[in-house]
């Protein structure tokens, strides 16, 4: 899926940037709260971000990771409901940061940053129904099939590394710790992944695939 900054003109891009203030967010600030009131919109120029949502039971559950180009919190700012997640940083990150009204003023004269929006819904919906698909599946299965997602995300044709720790990768792919890690010592013993501190090097996406049947 094209990040919603790619899927902008140049002219479009400077239309957000008049309308909106860069901010710098520190390593493990909050963006926003779960069920908090508020409206702004970001879209992320550097770093990455995660977000996070409580179950039922009370845990915290991984529900995506957002980077450089990605479009954030536009559901509040669209509908004015308390935000569905918590948005942290990672890492150190830049972001394009706009209220709610010039969001909403903006999409309405420009159909092109209003398009770019509904794409980028639209594709996130395809992402919750395939979540789905893949929480039936065994934990070898689920884990690979976040590992090529993340990795298609990131642009990585075959090798490449994804800034993830093990905990988020466990939360995204609905597994225990325990199950992941037998997960990740099978694909790192198959020459397939490597492993670092927050981390995972991608030696060989197309063989992830086989783990997904």
């Amino acid at each position: 899926m094209d990040r919603f900054w790619g899927l902008l003109s140049p002219a479009e891009h400077d239309v957000l940037a008049v309308a909106g203030v860069e901010r710098d967010y520190p390593p493990g600030s909050s963006v926003c709260h779960e069920g908090e009131v508020t409206g702004h919109v970001l879209v992320v120029r550097r770093g990455l971000l995660r977000v996070t949502a409580t179950t039922a039971n009370g845990t915290e559950k991984v529900l995506a990771v957002r980077g450089p180009g990605d479009l954030v919190g536009e559901r509040s700012a669209v509908d004015g409901l308390p935000r569905s997640a918590t948005v942290q940083a990672l890492g150190a990150v830049r972001a394009l940061v706009l209220s709610a009204a010039s969001f909403a003023s903006l999409c309405q004269r420009h159909p092109g940053i209003a398009w770019a929006v509904l794409i980028v819904v639209i594709a996130r919906q395809r992402d919750t129904d395939r979540q789905r698909v893949q929480i039936s599946g065994t934990a070898t299965q689920r884990v690979a099939a976040v590992l090529i997602d993340m990795a298609l995300r990131r642009g990585i044709a075959d090798q490449g590394a994804i800034a993830l720790s093990q905990e988020e990768l466990a939360g995204i792919a609905g597994t225990s710790r325990e199950s992941l890690v037998r997960v990740l010592r099978t694909l790192r013993e198959e020459g397939i992944i490597g492993t670092g501190r927050r981390k995972i090097d991608i030696h060989h996406v197309g063989r992830l695939y086989d783990f997904t049947n």
